[in-house]
């Protein structure tokens, strides 16, 4: 994860912090390789969403071959609640391997497994209830009612990313219910207002960050198409699409978007891979301290420090 912490590096201090905070947590678990998987295909899940629109793209655009594209479209449309849901599932499984190595000492693969079906519906209705605040959060609104419904989304979703990861690590834990999850969540209400803050700077570091990919589209589309227009002729003739009279070779397009598209996933997995660490190590200091070999207790306690300071 050290190479993941310095990509996150040369987008500013603050999208740092998120890398720091995963080093800092790794440092107690012990567990890089292994938390490596589930960062891997969370990563895979949020940039094969970006790589398959451009895929799109290219079908509508470059070859014009609808019989493959309205499929993909309609892959496309349900990919988000989809990523979504299985997001949380990786989230939990992230959550079981910090649990099991600092109680434990070692990762238990079938008590990942056991905890991803034994609690199949509660993590199904986390995953969804994210999906609708994330379309909430998506949806514009002009004026000033508009401003004022995104500033509500923007505060319950952030309350929900709270409640849905100390959810996910009481679900791990204890194996906890409704009634359990809200009777943890009120020992954990002197811990709300600094963790909402983390979460907030988490999620704050992380977006702005992706934000600057927003700026890598542009220039995708209208650098790429200047490039493409310029060298039409000189690249590849598969990627050579007709606006008009006008030819474009889409390949300088479709490469910057190709490599913003991955980069943003990057962000995005490690942001999801820093607060499922520390919100778990949270819950366990905090509920179930005693269970924490007292050796390992320093070290967790000086890593909750050092994530709230790298998240504010």
């Amino acid at each position: 994860m050290k190479f993941i912490s310095k990509i996150l590096a040369l987008f500013g201090a603050r999208t740092g912090r998120i890398g720091a905070m995963i080093r800092a947590s790794l440092s107690v678990l012990g567990s890089d390789l292994q938390v490596f998987v589930p960062f891997l295909c969370l990563f895979v899940l949020k940039a094969g969403r970006g790589l398959l629109a451009l895929v799109i793209l290219y079908l509508g655009f470059v070859t014009q071959d609808w019989e493959r594209l309205f499929p993909l479209m309609l892959v496309f449309i349900i990919y988000l609640p989809v990523e979504m849901i299985l997001q949380t599932f990786l989230q939990a499984a992230m959550s079981q391997m910090a649990r099991d190595t600092l109680i434990e000492g070692h990762i238990n693969r079938f008590a990942i497994v056991k905890t991803l079906l034994g609690n199949l519906f509660s993590l199904l209705f986390i995953g969804f209830v994210s999906y609708l605040l994330r379309r909430a959060s998506e949806s514009k609104q002009s004026g000033f009612l508009g401003f004022l419904v995104a500033i509500v989304v923007f505060v319950v979703a952030e309350v929900w990313d709270l409640v849905s990861n100390f959810g996910i690590s009481a679900i791990v834990v204890e194996r906890a219910g409704v009634k359990t999850l809200v009777a943890r969540l009120k020992e954990l209400r002197s811990h709300v207002p600094e963790t909402l803050v983390g979460v907030i700077g988490i999620d704050l570091a992380g977006g702005v960050a992706q934000s600057l990919f927003a700026g890598g589209v542009v220039l995708g589309l209208f650098g790429g198409g200047a490039v493409g227009y310029q060298f039409a002729t000189s690249l590849p003739d598969a990627f050579l699409a007709h606006f008009g009279e006008i030819p474009v070779n889409t390949l300088p397009t479709l490469s910057l978007l190709a490599l913003s598209f991955i980069l943003s996933a990057v962000i995005a997995s490690a942001t999801v891979l820093a607060k499922s660490l520390y919100f778990t190590s949270l819950y366990l200091f905090v509920v179930h301290k005693g269970e924490v070999p007292d050796d390992k207790l320093p070290a967790l306690a000086r890593m909750l420090q050092d994530g709230k300071d790298a998240s504010s």
